[in-house]
Parts: structure tokens; sequence; C-alpha cells
């Protein structure tokens, strides 16, 4: 009896409060609208580079896979020998992508068979030509790949270029047959250029900002939201790709000599990129309150 009665009561104060409430609903509300400014700064900073890679290849064939792979272990250790014997004083190496792969060649061969004299290990039910077209993989050997990378360090971009070229001429006297990178970077000066250059694109973002807002009567009061981005572009450099089959037929390994020129390479300068973008949030004015008159 005495929950029916709380209830009842309940229900009753709810009524009661229920146009007040209303009241104090009618009339105006104010929607403030807050002005905005969006500007995106951009900075490019060039830096020399500090490293680079070399990568050669050592690319053996053989009639089995223990004679290619014994000729490529020779020539291997040779191309490292020669490039130790350089004694670069901030110089490392790394072999990269070992391979043993049997290299063959597609045979086609016609024949005109006898169905009456031939036996075929599957049922003919019906001939349409008398000719048989047979593929075969014929295999000519067995080609052995390993890369050597040789990463070199310096102080000077033409000091840098000098031993890399070095490291060539060493790699193909020692029996290498393919140069297939050489990629220039910037590892240690990298982080001082990438903040030189997030920096002056946020100093020309808000010099674009205040521009703006000082040709729209507004003045700047915040900042709501920032977004840096980069990206580096490194100098063109030269890459491909071996391909064993192309250098079974012809053996470089065995017959490479060293150039009666030496090789000359030239470092270009890296290029950091760097995008600032800056939401900002301008003076607010009496005018930019809209009324909107409540239901």
């Amino acid at each position: 009896m005495r929950i029916w009665l709380a209830v009842i009561v309940g229900c009753a104060a709810l009524a009661a409060a229920g146009p007040a409430s209303a009241d104090l609903v009618q009339g105006q509300v104010s929607t403030i609208h807050r002005p905005a400014l969006t500007a995106t700064g951009t900075s490019k900073v060039e830096v020399d580079p500090d490293t680079v890679r070399v990568t050669g290849s050592v690319i053996t064939e053989g009639k089995t896979v223990e004679e290619a792979r014994e000729r490529n272990a020779q020539i291997m250790q040779e191309a490292m020998a020669a490039v130790k014997a350089l004694k670069l004083p901030k110089a490392s190496t790394q072999t990269l992508n070992y391979s043993i792969n049997r290299v063959t060649e597609r045979v086609e061969v016609y024949v005109t068979p006898d169905l009456e004299q031939w036996e075929f290990p599957w049922r003919v039910t019906e001939v349409k030509s008398t000719r048989l077209d047979i593929h075969y993989p014929f295999t000519l050997g067995f080609a052995a790949s390993n890369e050597l990378e040789v990463k070199i360090r310096a102080e000077t971009p033409e000091e840098l270029s000098r031993q890399a070229a070095a490291v060539i001429d060493a790699m193909m006297a020692a029996g290498a047959n393919s140069i297939s990178a050489v990629d220039y970077s910037a590892e240690h000066n990298y982080d001082d250029a990438k903040r030189e250059a997030l920096a002056e694109a946020a100093k020309d973002a808000q010099l674009t900002a205040e521009t703006v807002a000082a040709a729209a009567g507004k003045k700047i009061v915040g900042i709501r939201s920032i977004s840096p981005s980069y990206s580096v572009a490194t100098p063109p450099q030269w890459r491909r790709r071996p391909y064993a089959y192309d250098y079974v037929r012809y053996a470089a390994a065995e017959t490479a000599a060293r150039p009666a020129t030496p090789t000359s390479l030239s470092a270009g300068k890296i290029q950091l990129t760097a995008n600032v973008s800056i939401n900002y949030e301008l003076e607010y004015n009496p005018g930019d309150t809209e009324f909107v008159q409540a239901p």
C-alpha cells in the first residue's frame, strides 16, 4: 500500500513540474560561429649524401648444382677479399639474395603418330589431327646467384663517389658480372635536415595565415590543430635486377677483366620536402553570433 502511494505522489509531482519546465526553454537560443582559418606551408631543404650502397652480383653456371655453387663461392670470396683490400675506413659488407636454380629451355617436338602401332598411357577416343605437339622443359644446367652489398660512409660527396667507384672496379675485376644498384642516401644528416624543413614549413604556414587573416580583418587568437608531413627525393639511382638465365649462356664471371678506364660516379643532392598544415582560430566578434528562435 505504501509503495503505490509513493508512485502516485511522484507522478503528481512530475505533472505539476511539467508546465514550469516548458516555460524555461521558451525564448532565443544563441549559436556562436567561431571563425577559423587553415593554412599550409611548404619548405624544401637539400643535403649532401653521406652514405652509398653498392650492390654487385656473382652469377655462375654448372652442369650440376655442386659445380655452380663451387664456382660462385670462389668468385664471391675473391670479390669480398678485393673490397677488403681497398681498406676503406668506413665500409661494411653483407651478402643478399643467395639462390640456386635450374636453368631450362623449352623444347618443342612435332611428330606424326601411328595410332595402330603406338601405345599411349591414356585412352585415345578421337584424333582430330595426326600431329602431336610435345613441349618439354630441357635442363641446360644450374645457376647460382649471390649478391654482395657494400655500404660506404664518407665526409664529402666527392670522396663517397670515389670510394664507390673503386668498389665497383674491384668487384668486377674479381669476377662479379653485374652491378645491380648504386644507392645514395643521407643517414646521418637526415634528422637535422628534416627538422629544418619542418620549421621553415611551419613559418611559411604562419606567414600565410597572418596575411590572409589581416586581409579579412581578423586576428589569430589560437591554434586548433597542426598536421606535418615530409618526403625525401634522392638523386637518380641506377637499379636493375640481374636475371640468371642471361648470364648463364655467356659465363661472364669466367671472363671478367678490370676495365682499362676507372669507373666514374657523381653524387647529387638529396632533397627533403616538408608540408605543415595549421588550423588557426580567429578572434570572435559579436556579429559572429546567430540567434535562433526556439520552438
